[in-house]
């Protein structure tokens, strides 16, 4: 296991890559791009690891700041960079080397909780279909997103694109289908529909769903899943209750979602999405 950390000329020290968000950017987005633009290397995150605090001296007043880490990883290790003034090398680190250089307390906090955890091998994202039309009168299965809906996809689809699911799931209603669309036409991958992530299904076998979840997990990398409110709370508190992890509130509603990562089979993280 190696991380990639950077030097910067001006303050003299090696750190993790880290940044600011730009105006209405979502954090993890903003992580995914200062990463690739600090090192060069293109991401794909995992899980969230933790939230740094720390106070930088200014002499109009100290600035309070706040850093959200999270694991990632990458396909193409060895892409080019180009040193600044900024960032003046890139290096790859053994985990007990990268603990020795990177001395900021902050930087010791992401290594120590990335430490504690087993090698994330797949992740699930795991969401409730969008806003549907309120004034639809035919068959529930049938109901459309609403214009809300279709934004909140989109939006939706930006953030789960960053995690490069290579299958898509759905509940069989409409809604379902239609939240999935654009991340499986965004990544390109093939959208199927899957019965036992509806309400229904659900009902006469509670576990299924969970099951279903561990199985996709086992073929590694990312899958994304589109399933009814009910399911996902219900399949969160199980999974996260057989591999003793605490959630404290597993409620979703339209359009929200969840990272599930798991090593193996085997639940180690969950975080909203």
């Amino acid at each position: 296991m190696e991380v990639v950390a950077v030097w910067r000329p001006k303050v003299g020290n090696w750190s993790l890559p880290k940044g600011k968000l730009d105006d209405a950017e979502h954090p993890l987005t903003a992580a995914c791009r200062e990463v690739e633009e600090e090192t060069g290397v293109p991401v794909i995150p995992q899980m969230w690891l933790c939230r740094a605090s720390y106070v930088l001296p200014n002499p109009d007043g100290d600035v309070h700041k706040t850093v959200d880490f999270w694991s990632m990883r990458t396909e193409k290790p060895e892409a080019g960079f180009t040193a600044d003034e900024e960032i003046g090398e890139r290096r790859w680190l053994p985990l007990a080397e990268a603990r020795r250089m990177l001395s900021r307390p902050r930087d010791q906090q992401a290594l120590k909780a990335f430490s504690a955890l087993p090698a994330v091998t797949a992740t699930v994202l795991l969401v409730a279909p969008a806003e549907v039309e309120r004034g639809f009168d035919g068959p529930a299965v049938t109901r459309p997103l609403s214009g809300t809906g279709r934004e909140q996809a989109v939006r939706l689809a930006a953030l789960a694109a960053l995690y490069q699911p290579e299958r898509a799931l759905s509940a069989t209603g409409r809604a379902s289908v239609q939240t999935l669309e654009p991340v499986a036409q965004a990544v390109r991958c093939r959208l199927t529909g899957d019965s036992v992530f509806d309400t229904d299904a659900h009902g006469r076998s509670p576990v299924r769903s969970g099951t279903r979840l561990r199985e996709l997990a086992s073929a590694g990398g990312c899958s994304i899943v589109c399933a009814e409110p009910e399911v996902i709370s219900d399949t969160v508190a199980i999974l996260a209750d057989e591999d003793e992890l605490a959630v404290a509130d597993v409620s979703t509603r339209a359009g929200e979602g969840w990272v599930l990562s798991l090593a193996g089979q085997r639940l180690i993280g969950v975080e909203r999405l």
